[in-house]
């Protein structure tokens, strides 16, 4: 776990300096747009005083209660051993007996749901973080104009392209352009600010209810942009593992936030000069000459920007490969020292075509504003149910008091949820239908391993009994040491079965290995294995891992070695079970369901090489299932 107390002083600064690259980038770079989207999306509200100080007075209270009060304070409490995501939020409330399994389940559907959609914003966020940048050239040169999209797709090809140095290092390189970035966007607001200092009367709340009141419906809408300021308090939640809880307050209470505060500010007093300059009242803050610097600046941020999402969707699709909702992809740990350091190729790169696909296909930041939103909403409103599950369940505590604290936010997030669904059909579809198929692919994989497991259930056989009928009937020995993984404990795997049944042979020394998954984000190597000896030079061993530790089961098996077992790694070989499967003879649906499934199954990660087995050493042993047929 990243725990920001437990590194040296001169190395927390660095680490701080980082999280502030790659989790504050997509708040950071909110005033690109969010100001222009929430006044031009009131279709007829116009940009008079009332409402600019109204949508000032909604920016800051977002920012207070959904970022500063939920998340900061409240939702990064929840943390599973470091582990921060709403992945990592839904693996507190799993059922751990049988009495709490039916209620318990439907909330870790929901949580589910909820992870499957932040893909989809993990897809939207760095196409328009770039593209509202790389729009300034408009404003700086626009004979340039045309260039903005083949820019915007250069620039998200190379950000993605990094991706493999690791959220450390990338970090270490975005750390400082960030800072800078809210140095400016602090010294821009200032200025302006100075012009009309008594914008800050904005700040009571009075002025956000006035709003509605003047707006009626056509404010509620509004909402729909103004929940713009606050997108990436997801994304910040599911980085805790990347950096630790205390570095990622620092930066927003220290930085973050008053460079936010500033600007939008200065926006609104912008406004209050020129109503005009709500065509693009972020860049319009700066002078003419700096325009240029300015789109530069802005086109870096923008780029850090979309880091919060993509280091977020590689942190939670690790956790989902270790809990058993998603096939193994291969998941490269991109630091030594912080284990929460991912980066998984597969997703990089879908992310990465279809960030590039939605810049082509909406061209502008304002097309994909409509698009921007639903999802993330949704999933803040299921963390909010979540953390009220984890409250109870997990801290004890009242029901007063847990609702007490969870119901204000679950109105605001209900007011947002609301006001962005009206942009469904101009966009918002796209991330829903992202997240659905994500949920069907995720939900078919858990469901599909429950059932294999359960195909196998008749066929199994008592380590024990095997061990007895042996004694009766001694088979050949050979010199060394097989290992075989099976996922059930005290059962024969069907690989020595098939293997034995074949060769009529044992290894001097076996092993029956079974690697656990715990819900816990990290397992103490202390805690980490359980063996038992058997008669015959027979052991069962159990190696459990935290969902967020890296698997290396010969190393583990090495300290084993040392302790407790007789037998040499050099001449260890290690036996894996393949199941080929057959879909049974049943409803159409349910019949696709199972063919999605043993696609995804045949086309998972290598076990041998997400145990890090020896591939010289490895055998592949494949016995054949077939599902269940419809009664």
């Amino acid at each position: 776990m990243s725990n920001f107390s437990g590194h040296p002083a001169g190395s927390r600064s660095v680490l701080a300096l980082a999280a502030l690259g790659v989790v504050y980038g997509d708040i950071g770079t909110s005033p690109l747009y969010a100001f222009r989207e929430s006044l031009s999306a009131g279709d007829g509200i116009p940009v008079i005083e009332a409402n600019i100080f109204g949508v000032l007075s909604l920016m800051v209270w977002s920012l207070l209660i959904v970022v500063t009060i939920k998340y900061l304070l409240l939702v990064m409490r929840a943390d599973n051993h470091g582990e921060g995501g709403i992945l990592a939020l839904t693996a507190l409330i799993l059922p751990r007996t049988t009495k709490s399994r039916p209620r318990r389940l439907i909330f870790v559907v929901i949580g589910l749901f909820g992870t499957a959609l932040l893909y989809g914003d993990g897809m939207i966020t760095p196409a328009i973080s770039v593209l509202s940048a790389v729009e300034g050239v408009s404003l700086a040169a626009p004979a340039l104009s045309h260039w903005v999209i083949p820019l915007a797709v250069v620039i998200l090809v190379a950000l993605f392209s990094v991706q493999r140095f690791g959220t450390g290092r990338v970090g270490a390189v975005f750390g400082p352009a960030m800072l800078a970035w809210f140095s400016v966007l602090a010294i821009l607001g200032a200025i302006s600010i100075a012009q009309n200092p008594h914008v800050f009367l904005a700040l009571s709340p009075t002025y956000a209810v006035s709003f509605f009141i003047n707006n009626g419906f056509r404010g509620f809408l509004v909402l729909g942009s103004v929940f713009l300021v606050v997108t990436g308090g997801e994304a910040l939640y599911a980085d805790l593992g990347h950096f630790g809880r205390r570095p990622i307050q620092t930066g927003w209470f220290f930085v973050v936030f008053p460079a936010l505060i500033l600007n939008y500010f200065g926006q609104g007093a912008l406004l209050l000069r020129s109503p005009e300059a709500i065509e693009n009242p972020f860049f319009l803050l700066a002078p003419g000459w700096a325009q240029w610097p300015m789109t530069a600046l802005a086109t870096v941020a923008s780029v850090i920007a979309s880091q919060a999402l993509i280091s977020g969707a590689f942190s939670i699709t690790a956790q989902a490969i270790n809990l058993d909702y998603a096939p193994r992809f291969r998941v490269l740990h991109t630091s030594v020292t912080e284990r929460g350091q991912v980066y998984v190729p597969h997703i990089n790169w879908v992310l990465a075509i279809a960030a590039v696909g939605l810049v082509v296909a909406f061209g502008t930041s304002s097309g994909l504003a409509a698009a921007y939103g639903v999802a993330v909403t949704m999933t803040m409103l299921i963390t909010t149910v979540l953390f009220l599950v984890v409250s109870r369940v997990r801290w004890n505590w009242s029901w007063p008091k847990a609702l007490g604290v969870t119901f204000p936010l679950f109105v605001v997030d209900s007011a947002f949820l609301g006001a962005n669904l009206f942009k469904i059909p101009q966009g918002g579809w796209f991330p829903l239908v992202i997240g659905l198929g994500v949920f069907t692919l995720m939900s078919t994989w858990r469901t599909g391993r429950l059932a294999l497991r359960d195909e196998a259930l008749p066929r199994r056989l008592a380590l024990s009994r095997y061990i007895r009928s042996l004694k009766t009937d001694p088979p050949q020995r050979v010199p060394g040491t097989a290992v075989y993984l099976h996922r059930r404990p005290g059962v024969v795997p069907p690989a020595l079965l098939a293997n034995f049944h074949t060769f009529r042979v044992l290894h001097e020394e076996m092993v029956v290995l079974n690697v656990v998954v715990s819900d816990d984000a990290h397992v103490p190597r202390a805690r980490r294995d359980r063996i038992r000896h058997r008669d015959l030079d027979f052991h069962e061993v159990e190696l459990t891992y935290g969902f967020a530790d890296r698997i290396d089961v010969p190393a583990d098996l090495q300290s084993i070695v040392d302790s407790q077992l007789n037998f040499s790694p050099e001449a260890t070989t290690y036996f894996l079970g393949r199941e080929t499967l057959e879909p049974g003879k049943r409803h159409w649906i349910l019949a696709m369901r199972d063919r999605l499934f043993i696609v995804l199954h045949r086309n998972a990660r290598n076990p041998a090489d997400a145990f890090q087995l020896p591939a010289d050493r490895t055998i592949g042993v494949a016995t054949q299932l077939r599902f269940a047929d419809s009664s």
